[in-house]
């Protein structure tokens, strides 16, 4: 087994550390390639803002050589005027200048270059201009006192070019463009000239090496240069090891942490396969347990039925109805039996309603004695006006069941005989609510004097199929049974214990303000009464709801499958209801449902079932009524779909 973990290890390893020197080779080139594109893209935005600003300055040149005030000689006073205005208009001007095609300064303005006109200080762009009779733009010129260079623009005159005009601009004006572009700390971005020479300049100034990105102005000649310190390439490469170095502690750990947990995984693979037999088990007793409890429930609807109608037939009788009464509550405690049949099976939905817990326990308490034996007290304590609960009463009345059987092999471990169980209601403590969403809780507590449990245990109480019980006494699945009944009623199962200290499980449930209903109230009836189609296969069922209804002034059509039903259906369209059981011969109630509705009649449906976890066809507009019924049930039902 060791052998085999350190080749797992070293199979695995070997991929994972040239997967991440790959990665980390690729990321350092990605990252390289991110910082040249970056540089790229600044000096490219420079570069169009430094070519916007070129040809802003070059068309305001250029409107100025077509002012009139140059047509057949120099308005000095009007083209003053004309210079005033423009450069007030553009404060980054230092002068604006006319010469003849010679070089020769005629103007300059608001005062001479230097002092004096003369000859222009950039002549070869000045003869360019006059040559090609198109914008120029000078070389950087730097000066005692100002370093600038020159915009030019030639003054048309019948195809010749008598005059140029000359917007001198210092460097100055073109070094805030640089700001514009926002660069990492430590490169550097410059501007130069044709030349080569350096017009602007931000960022870093050291000596350190640079790699560098260009882009050319096209509307100047000029170039913008973004440059990056090689040292970030270096730093990017540092990056890339400590990435690809932790990278490898990180997989030596989660290999270590695998082996780890094979380890385990090899010590509980028998526990796992233990576990899959007995659900294997328990999957195929639920079902036989389904079928059996579907089977009861007929069997059941047409006693409580038939003890219903006697009840209201036997007058005054006090000897006949107590016979009777004690007939209804054995067929009521075989009911709720087959409810929890039901429940194990997985095959009853939650049927949640206002409880009233300690009426319930007390109706549960000489259960609970039986079910401890008589060596074995089990005691129940209530706090005074406590709130109903909202929770499933066969689900809820299972779970004490299940709770106090566990105390009573707590308290038998080790060869007892004789111990205490204590069922006790009362209000949550806040700590045992923290985390459920806000509202009224209750909480049924059942404590015992057992063995109790050490951590371990205790950390794994809840886990299904795990049981401390030896050889086939235990299934494991008590706890879960409730801890998951305690869940999907919006509440939780705390345990508490240590060894020799026993323990206290605490079924935390949600409180309720509606009132818990009084079991077997009677009611007035309503008055309305209708034609009703009854259709069931099996015949006591029938006959027993078909009684109930026409001891209630109903009129009652009866069918046997699906077959008789349509067509007692067709026949007779005043029907108002139509009640169908889901298991039929032909088909089931789903299938009658459908066709019936398929055939336009609008007749609402009540459904009859023992339970219909495979009623995928049922539609869901459809109330069911679950078997066995009670005779007021019944006409609740049917009196809530005639309205």
């Amino acid at each position: 087994m060791r052998r085999s973990l350190i080749l797992m290890g070293l199979t695995g390893l070997l991929p994972i550390v040239v997967l991440g020197s790959a990665y980390g080779a690729v990321t350092l080139r990605e990252q390289r390639a991110a910082l040249d594109r970056q540089a790229a893209l600044a000096s490219r935005s420079t570069a169009r803002l430094v070519g916007r600003e070129i040809a802003a300055t070059v068309d305001a040149v250029k409107m100025i050589s077509r002012s009139p005030t140059l047509d057949g000689g120099i308005d000095r006073p009007r083209f003053a005027e004309l210079a005033r205005r423009l450069l007030t208009d553009h404060p980054g001007w230092a002068t604006l200048s006319v010469a003849d095609s010679e070089g020769n300064r005629l103007l300059d303005l608001p005062a001479p270059i230097g002092g004096k006109l003369g000859k222009v200080i950039d002549p070869v762009s000045l003869a360019r201009a006059v040559r090609t009779r198109q914008p120029q733009v000078g070389h950087v010129i730097r000066g005692p006192r100002l370093t600038a260079f020159a915009v030019r623009a030639p003054v048309l005159n019948h195809g010749a070019a008598p005059y140029v005009v000359s917007a001198i601009v210092p460097i100055t004006a073109m070094q805030h463009l640089l700001f514009a572009e926002e660069i990492s700390p430590g490169w550097r971005l410059r501007i130069f000239d044709k030349r080569g020479a350096v017009i602007a300049q931000s960022g870093a100034s050291g000596t350190e090496a640079m790699q560098s990105a260009v882009a050319p102005v096209p509307e100047s000649g000029w170039q913008v240069e973004v440059a990056v310190p090689r040292g970030s390439f270096a730093a990017l490469t540092r990056q890339a090891r400590i990435v690809l170095i932790g990278g490898s502690i990180v997989a030596l750990a989660l290999f270590a942490a695998l082996a780890f947990a094979l380890t385990r995984e090899l010590r509980r693979f028998r526990q796992r396969q233990a576990a899959t037999l007995q659900a294997q088990r328990l999957e195929a007793l639920g079902r036989l347990t389904g079928g059996v409890a579907h089977d009861l429930n007929n069997l059941l609807t047409p006693i409580l039925g038939g003890l219903d109608l006697l009840r209201a037939r036997i007058g005054e009788d006090a000897k006949a109805r107590r016979y009777i009464d004690s007939a209804t509550s054995s067929a009521e405690r075989a009911r709720a039996l087959v409810a929890r049949l039901l429940a194990y099976a997985k095959r009853q939905a939650l049927t949640p309603e206002a409880i009233d817990v300690v009426a319930l326990l007390a109706d549960l308490h000489e259960l609970l004695q039986r079910s401890v034996g008589p060596t074995i007290i089990c005691t129940i304590r209530s706090a005074p006006d406590l709130p109903p609960v909202r929770a499933d009463r066969n689900q809820l009345e299972l779970a004490v069941l299940n709770l106090v059987i566990n105390a009573r092999d707590a308290i038998k471990t080790d060869g007892r005989v004789s111990g205490t169980i204590i069922v006790e209601t009362r209000l949550p403590r806040r700590d045992e609510v923290r985390g459920l969403a806000r509202g009224d809780y209750l909480a049924l507590v059942v404590h015992d004097d057992g063995c109790g449990m050490d951590a371990a245990t205790l950390r794994r109480a809840l886990e299904p199929f795990f049981t401390t019980k030896a050889g086939d006494r235990g299934t494991g699945l008590g706890l879960s049974m409730v801890h998951g009944f305690a869940e999907q009623s919006a509440g939780r199962l705390l345990l508490e214990s240590a060894p020799g200290q026993g323990t206290s499980a605490t079924l935390i449930l949600p409180a309720t303000d509606s009132p818990a209903p009084a079991l077997d109230t009677l009611r007035e009836r309503p008055t309305r009464t209708a034609e009703i189609l009854l259709v069931d296969d099996d015949p006591a069922v029938r006959e027993a709801a078909a009684e109930v209804l026409r001891a209630h002034g109903h009129v009652v059509a009866e069918a046997e499958s699906l077959s008789q039903g349509m067509a007692a259906l067709s026949g007779a369209p005043q029907t108002a209801l139509v009640i169908t059981d889901y298991m039929m011969p032909g088909g089931t109630g789903g299938e009658f449902i459908t066709r019936a509705r398929d055939a336009g009649l609008p007749q609402p449906f009540l459904l009859l079932t023992g339970y219909t976890d495979a009623a995928e066809d049922l539609p869901g507009d459809v109330p069911q009524l679950r078997k066995p019924f009670r005779e007021r049930e019944l006409l609740d039902a049917v009196d809530a779909l005639l309205g």
